[in-house]
């Protein structure tokens, strides 16, 4: 007659597309399983009468046996007992709701809409069934009973059909099943529609913002993922424009040296006249040829250098490197400039003869010449430019052996909010048509390429008016150093860079 109690119903996932305000909820959704089966166990406990709630697809929320047990369990011994009251239990939690299939209407409508359905079992006990409607919609249905309608006398002539079944022991055991007038039943009904009511109220409430508050974020992602699939094509496309920029850079570089050496080859052979004597307007002239060739062969140099490093070509050739000569030998460079603007370079070097250390001879020679050539250049004649070479020791930012060259000028300084942007390719921190000093703005990236290359960390200090100080910190061994040569990998950041 009455099923056992069921394990809480978890609500299935909703459908992605649909929104919860298009959809019809259902009581899975509105009422929580394990709180309602709390609450449903007490009025079952109050009233000593069995309660069942069902939604519409007639999975069970609650269930709670009343005072019949005993009655029913005793016809349920009977197979023809069990299979009649299969029937009843059938037709009262699965027939429709209406007034069909031997199912009654009661007077008035139900107290959460709908019609109530008396159903009448042949053991003579008695199932109302309430239908839950809730904003129009069909939701379940609550399934009171049974129990004894007060007004019967005795038990029903149907029950004594029963093949095999001692009526005596069935009117002992039928009278500890509870009796109930009609209006005793409503008014229970009432109070179970209220108590439900309340809970629908703030379930529903609870549920749609919720839910609503998921839809919100799940649309917040799609519109994110969207946005993240254009911004990977835009940076794709980005890609592919600095990858054609760079191949276009080193193209042209390349093709623009050999008819400039030429240039450069032909002005030095009329200056040094070996095709004739020049006077001393022509001499001027063809020697300022020479040194703006030059100029322009350095800087044709840089570009094609900054393409190879930001296609990831350039490799470092590690070898045994003494850098003190390698440092003497940068100076050399940049005297003549240097001794043109009346300025005092200062060398330190360690007392102690210095060890030799792993390095690419040549890229880091760059590295000293072009932070040499930029003191040299911003600095203002009868200025002065120390060079400081340290001994093999202990890094604080290494976290293991190397040593350190530092460049101090004491030229224009650089601004604070500059700073950061200086190693970027092609930046200037002067970039209007009449600036003062020259350049591509590429020195401090080759730079910092090549010190990052070796393993190590560039920094910077400086003051406006007073002064710059580079400091370059590398490894006495670079982590490849034991591996042959190494490529230097493409700067993450190759936006343009000051000198």
């Amino acid at each position: 007659m009455s099923a056992d109690k069921t394990s809480p119903v978890v609500s299935a996932p909703e459908p992605r597309g649909e929104s919860v305000l298009q959809r019809t909820l259902s009581l899975v959704d509105m009422l929580d399983p394990s709180t309602f089966g709390d609450v449903v166990d007490s009025l079952g406990e109050l009233y000593r009468v069995g309660i069942r709630v069902q939604d519409a697809r007639g999975r069970t929320l609650a269930d709670v046996k009343g005072s019949n047990g005993d009655f029913c369990g005793f016809i349920n011994a009977i197979p023809e007992g069990r299979a009649r009251s299969a029937a009843v239990l059938a037709r009262v939690t699965e027939g429709p709701l209406t007034p069909t299939q031997g199912a009654q209407a009661l007077p008035g409508v139900g107290p959460l809409g709908g019609v109530l359905l008396s159903v009448s079992c042949f053991s003579g006990l008695r199932y109302v069934v309430m239908p839950v409607e809730w904003d129009g919609d069909l939701l379940g249905r609550v399934v009171l009973g049974p129990y004894l309608p007060e007004e019967l006398s005795d038990l029903p002539p149907s029950l004594a059909e029963v093949e095999g079944l001692d009526m005596t022991r069935a009117r002992v055991l039928a009278g500890r099943v509870r009796r109930m007038s009609e209006q005793k039943v409503e008014k229970m009904l009432v109070h179970v529609a209220q108590v439900m009511a309340a809970l629908l109220a703030a379930g529903q409430k609870s549920y749609l913002t919720g839910q609503l508050h998921l839809e919100t974020m799940l649309e917040t992602q799609r519109d994110l993922e969207k946005q993240n699939a254009q911004l990977m094509r835009l940076n794709q496309r980005l890609k592919e424009a600095d990858r054609l920029k760079s191949s276009f850079l080193g193209t042209v570089s390349h093709e623009l040296r050999t008819p400039l050496s030429s240039i450069i080859g032909y002005s030095e052979m009329l200056s040094e006249g070996l095709v004739g004597a020049l006077n001393a307007e022509q001499m001027q002239f063809v020697r300022t040829i020479t040194e703006k060739g030059n100029t322009l062969l350095k800087l044709i140099s840089s570009i094609l250098d900054m393409s190879q490093i930001e296609s990831g070509k350039v490799r470092l050739a590690f070898e045994w490197v003494d850098v003190q000569e390698l440092v003497e030998s940068a100076l050399t460079s940049v005297m003549p400039q240097a001794q043109r603007k009346g300025l005092t370079l200062n060398v330190r070097m360690p007392q102690v003869v210095q060890g030799r250390v792993v390095a690419d001879r040549e890229k880091l020679r760059q590295v000293v010449v072009n932070l040499l050539a930029n003191a040299v250049k911003f600095t203002p004649g009868g200025g002065r430019v120390d060079v400081r070479l340290s001994e093999v020791g202990p890094q604080l930012e290494l976290g293991g052996e190397g040593y350190r060259i530092e460049v101090e000028d004491t030229g224009v300084g650089i601004p604070e909010d500059q700073r950061e942007r200086i190693f970027q390719s092609f930046y200037q921190v002067d970039d209007s048509p009449t600036r003062e000093y020259g350049g591509a703005g590429l020195g401090l990236a080759i730079v910092k390429s090549y010190v990052e290359g070796h393993g190590g960390r560039v920094s910077l200090t400086s003051e406006v008016g007073r002064g710059s100080c580079f400091r370059v910190v590398l490894p006495q061994e670079p982590p490849l150093s034991g591996q042959g040569p190494a490529y230097i990998p493409p700067p993450v950041d190759t936006e343009p860079d000051r000198f």
